[in-house]
């Protein structure tokens, strides 16, 4: 990890805290991307079906 910006220094329980928000974070994002990538896949059935029955 690289520190640009060091300010103050924090206490054991700041960085933790830190810490911890920063893993949420990421894991959130991973969570969320993963439901967009099957949402998008739901609809492009559903797209493909709708063009199908039409045709």
């Amino acid at each position: 990890m690289v520190i640009l910006n060091q300010g103050e220094d924090t206490t054991f329980e700041e960085e933790l805290a830190q810490d911890v928000l920063e893993i949420i974070t990421v894991f959130s994002a991973r969570l969320y991307g993963s439901r967009s990538r099957k949402n998008q896949k739901l609809l492009d059935g559903v797209r493909h079906a709708v063009e199908e029955a039409s045709s």
